[in-house]
């Protein structure tokens, strides 16, 4: 009986659960994400894909599979172990329309961000804008940091979330640096290698190394903020 309890919490027995984890935590984010998929690989592989509606609209389902990933992640997090199929549709179904708000209201912005520097590389006497718009798309996306780990956990209304979250992304900077170096890490990993079982794994990884770095955050935002927990 000993044998039996050492081998089910010993440490090949952890790594395999956490690999069988991330691995199905991917897969429902791939499935959930399909329509970005085909959009993006049925570009030739000598083209690069056009940023256009078509390609904004693909991505919208990306939002509610990232919060549903983001919240079996950290409950992985606080409870070392998770039925990832159940606790991801859940999330998914949960969370589904309150994601799709936010981020679709991210994705519009960095849009609008991202045109407005092609348009100002254009014009290179007036490089101060474009520092500016640069700083504008990394404050946003180190809000997004925080405003759907957030939402996993807590219900806010919309202006406590958004002020939570750029509160949070300047007051715990180092958390949000770390954020980006997960995120620019493994990105730079799966660019070098083009390793589609890295793919795989990819966003199950960087979900849980967020929802790890933001645990403690997390728990000062429900002693401090919280008014309704999920």
């Amino acid at each position: 009986m000993g044998k039996k309890k050492e081998f089910g919490e010993g440490t090949i027995y952890t790594i395999v659960n956490y690999i069988w984890w991330f691995l199905l935590g991917s897969f429902y984010f791939a499935v959930t994400n399909i329509m970005f998929i085909i959009t993006w690989f049925g570009t030739s592989a000598q083209q690069v894909p056009q940023f256009n509606v078509i390609t904004i609209i693909s991505l919208l389902p990306a939002g509610p599979a990232l919060v549903a990933l983001l919240s079996a992640m950290g409950k992985l997090v606080r409870e070392k172990d998770i039925d990832m199929t159940k606790e991801f549709f859940k999330a998914y179904k949960k969370s589904f329309f309150e994601a799709l708000f936010y981020w679709s209201i991210f994705i519009v912005a960095l849009s609008i961000l991202y045109v407005d520097i092609i348009l100002v590389n254009t014009k290179m006497e007036i490089g101060v804008v474009k520092i500016f718009l640069l700083a504008m798309m990394f404050l946003i996306i180190s809000m997004m940091f925080y405003v759907f780990p957030i939402i996993t956990r807590f219900y806010f209304k919309i202006r406590d979330v958004l002020r939570i979250s750029f509160y949070m992304s300047i007051k715990k900077i180092n958390a949000t640096i770390l954020n980006w170096a997960c995120l620019i890490g493994i990105s730079y990993v799966y660019i070098k290698t083009s390793n589609p079982v890295l793919f795989i794994f990819f966003w199950s990884i960087l979900a849980y190394l967020i929802m790890l770095n933001e645990k403690s955050i997390l728990e000062q935002v429900e002693e401090k903020y919280i008014t309704k927990k999920i």
